[in-house]
């Protein structure tokens, strides 16, 4: 009996305890919901201004009011006189052309030193290609074969006014300009023509014994070096800036086997035989300082510079040339 009076009294205030825990879980919970939530005050935060440590430079283009410009827009060719200084690579850099046109508008021009004389006028296309002057026995046909090109590129150009479609009548002396049209480069040898097979043994040139020997190695003929004309289909050289009567050096060890004057407008010229394969031509000198026979070392002066021969100012001509054979850039040769 006593025992079970003990457990009902045990049972009774267990429960108590988890009533009391009950409530006071609520109560917290209900303070909790009640509660304001907190704020806080905002604040405004001003950055330093931002300074880079690196300086910024900028440039300034201005605006360009008037330019030099070619007027692409004519359909005829026209007339331009011959200046100092003058070439056809620089006259193609005035006028916007193909250095072949240049040569091609003006039959018979030679592209380097034997066709131009200051004041000669000559004719600027409007367009790269040929000029051809219709001679006996042409055709507008025959003109488009010899000039590489098709008919319609011919009667298509309004400047040659021809009809759009047959029968095309020429007459002997009547110019067509032939846009994108090819003619053969020619130029005019320097010094003795070097007949084929014969090198050195061809009438002119000296054909002893070559006393002295190349180093294979080439060196600049002036210095300092200012190209005023490069290698080119026609002009087979490089042009070299100079002043009157400035030195003229060896490009290499060699044996003279020219000195003298140029029939085909060089002026003064020197050729020099290597000996091994190669040769070196230096042309339009105020003097040449070596003789035929004569062996030069690498460096040593040759001959003093100048504008003699069909030259428009002081300059060098500077060829190198494969022995008997063809003329190859320098610029592939020289450091």
């Amino acid at each position: 009996m006593i025992r079970s009076n003990l457990f009902t009294l045990l049972v009774v205030g267990i429960l108590i305890v988890l009533g009391w825990r009950f409530s006071s879980a609520k109560n917290l919970e209900e303070q909790a919901t009640n509660r304001p939530t907190p704020t806080v005050p905002s604040e405004t935060v001003t950055l330093p201004p931002f300074r880079s440590r690196i300086e910024v430079r900028s440039i300034t283009r201005f605006a360009q009011l008037s330019t030099e410009q070619v007027d692409r827009s004519a359909i005829r060719a026209t007339k331009y006189a011959i200046q100092e200084g003058d070439t056809a690579w620089a006259i193609a850099q005035k006028v916007g052309l193909k250095i072949e046109s240049i040569l091609w508008g003006n039959e018979g021009m030679s592209s380097n030193a034997g066709g131009l004389t200051i004041g000669q006028e000559i004719n600027i296309l409007p367009v790269d290609g040929v000029l051809h002057t219709v001679k006996e026995g042409d055709t507008l046909e025959r003109v488009a074969r010899l000039h590489s090109v098709r008919v319609e590129d011919i009667t298509d150009f309004l400047g040659n006014n021809l009809p759009e479609k047959p029968p095309y009548i020429l007459w002997v002396g009547q110019e067509v300009i032939v846009p994108d049209g090819i003619n053969p480069v020619t130029w005019l040898e320097p010094g003795p023509v070097v007949e084929p097979g014969k090198g050195r043994k061809s009438k002119g040139f000296y054909d002893g014994p070559l006393v002295t020997m190349g180093t294979g190695i080439f060196l600049w003929p002036v210095y300092p070096i200012v190209i005023t004309q490069p290698f080119w289909s026609g002009h087979p050289a490089i042009d070299i800036d100079t002043y009157n009567r400035q030195p003229v050096f060896a490009s290499d060890s060699g044996t003279v086997i020219f000195s003298g004057w140029s029939e085909t407008g060089y002026g003064n010229l020197v050729i020099i035989d290597h000996g091994n394969g190669y040769w070196t031509y230096y042309a339009h000198n105020e003097a040449n300082l070596v003789r035929v026979g004569q062996g030069v070392l690498q460096g040593q002066q040759i001959a003093e510079a100048g504008s003699t021969g069909r030259s428009f100012g002081d300059h060098i001509d500077f060829r190198i040339r494969r022995e008997g054979s063809a003329f190859l850039d320098p610029a592939g040769f020289l450091p």
